[in-house]
């Protein structure tokens, strides 16, 4: 049993009356077998959702702020000025970022009855939807477009007030992840 289940990509052992080792060689250990269908069907699904959304949100954050941060060197003669400096670079990736991430990794699309009830419904993440170049570079696009008007906007905009553009844009940035979050997030 211990073999086997520490050749498979995912181990589940079952704690029986033949002892811990199959539970303990496992990454997952269960009490009965029945609990199985529960685990990949309820906590396998949200586990693959909420990977996908925290994968492509974190990617989407970084490359927001420096498609910003070409845009600003490109404007201003590719000086190597940071467009932010390091309290709002950490604050952006740390604080202001960090609580909405929270809810992608708590979010639920499905109720764990109906998850229980269609298992037809794991069929739609086998096929890799969620996750996919397509969805991939969508993100990258968005990530590009966004970056792009909020500099460029911020610039054009404010030119008379440019020592406020630097706060009109981070603020502009952070309302922008939060919106990403809020749109992203299904429950």
């Amino acid at each position: 049993d211990v073999s086997m289940i520490q050749a498979a990509d995912a181990g589940i052992g079952i704690v029986g009356k033949e002892g811990k080792q199959a539970s303990l060689a496992a990454d997952f250990s269960i009490t009965q077998f029945s609990h199985v269908g529960r685990l990949l069907l309820w906590h396998g699904r949200n586990s693959y959702n909420r990977c996908a959304s925290l994968s492509q949100f974190i990617i989407h954050r970084g490359l927001i702020i420096s498609v910003m941060q070409a845009i600003f060197s490109a404007v201003f003669f590719f000086v190597s000025i940071s467009l932010y400096q390091g309290i709002l670079l950490i604050g952006y990736s740390t604080f202001f970022t960090m609580g909405p991430v929270f809810f992608l990794v708590l979010d639920v699309d499905v109720d764990a009855k109906i998850a229980m009830t269609y298992p037809e419904l794991y069929k739609e993440l086998q096929k890799g939807r969620v996750l996919s170049f397509k969805t991939f570079f969508v993100w990258i696009l968005i990530s590009i477009y966004q970056g792009t008007a909020i500099m460029y906007l911020g610039i054009l905009l404010f030119k008379e007030d440019f020592i406020h553009v630097l706060a009109i844009t981070f603020t502009v940035l952070i309302v922008t992840e939060l919106l990403m979050v809020v749109i992203t997030v299904r429950t």
